[in-house]
């Protein structure tokens, strides 16, 4: 089966990347971290009460819109449903692979942040307000979700997905930068998360969104591979006397 045998590409290709990346990259990724996290955390209140107030109150139907699109099961399920569906209509594995880097990414880093959120246990904005306790009150570990603020899932699924079709299709780069931007604001307005917590869960989803394109750079050493995922019926003539 031709979806089988993709996703198994797509998965040894982003397990070799992860394998073999070597140490300088992982301490970048830190540093990174590090230096997002000195340079926005003095302006990190300005930020989000800039985000928040103004005009911007209005807005705030706009916001619940957004994030509620964002949600693994809606944005992340469905594109890659309707990535297989072009791919089988079109009878394109390339495109058919894109979908599986597409869900792999976006797993990975759901999973991934998941994992941090209740190791680290900063609190939501909300529960800063009722618990009288500041941004900086890490509770973790916790298993209370009230305390789930770093980093947004929402945000790093979200530009995890976006990135994979951004580099898989570069025409749409500008529409995937556009939507991870208005889920990040969108994460921040609706008094989600803070100004960090969106940030660093978009690096989060580049990371593993480049781990799971790394065969896209090799197109040419499988373009033989990429053969179509049905056969194609080629019309019988019949022979000249």
């Amino acid at each position: 089966m031709t979806i089988k045998r993709d996703w198994k590409l797509v998965w040894a290709f982003m397990w070799r990347t992860c394998r073999n990346l070597p140490l300088k990259a992982w301490l970048g990724l830190l540093l990174l971290l590090v230096l997002s996290a000195a340079l926005v955390l003095p302006f990190e209140q300005t930020i989000f009460r800039a985000v928040q107030g103004g005009e911007m109150k209005g807005l705030r139907p706009a916001s619940l819109v957004i994030s509620e699109i964002g949600e693994f099961h809606y944005f992340n399920l469905i594109v890659t449903g309707i990535l297989l569906l072009i791919a089988y209509q079109r009878n394109n594995r390339r495109i058919q692979r894109v979908a599986l880097s597409f869900f792999l990414a976006s797993a990975l880093t759901g999973v991934f942040v998941q994992v941090l959120k209740p190791l680290t246990g900063r609190p939501r904005p909300s529960t800063c307000v009722k618990a009288n306790i500041t941004s900086l009150d890490f509770a973790g570990p916790t298993l209370n979700r009230r305390y789930y603020s770093y980093p947004s899932g929402h945000s790093a699924t979200t530009v995890a997905g976006c990135t994979v079709v951004a580099i898989a299709f570069p025409r749409l780069i500008v529409p995937c930068i556009l939507f991870s931007i208005s889920m990040l604001w969108a994460r921040l307005h609706g008094n989600n998360h803070f100004p960090i917590d969106v940030l660093h869960g978009a690096i989060f989803g580049i990371f593993w969104a480049l781990m799971c394109t790394r065969w896209i750079g090799r197109r040419r050493r499988y373009a033989m591979r990429c053969q179509p995922i049905h056969p194609v019926k080629r019309p019988v003539t019949a022979a000249l006397p």
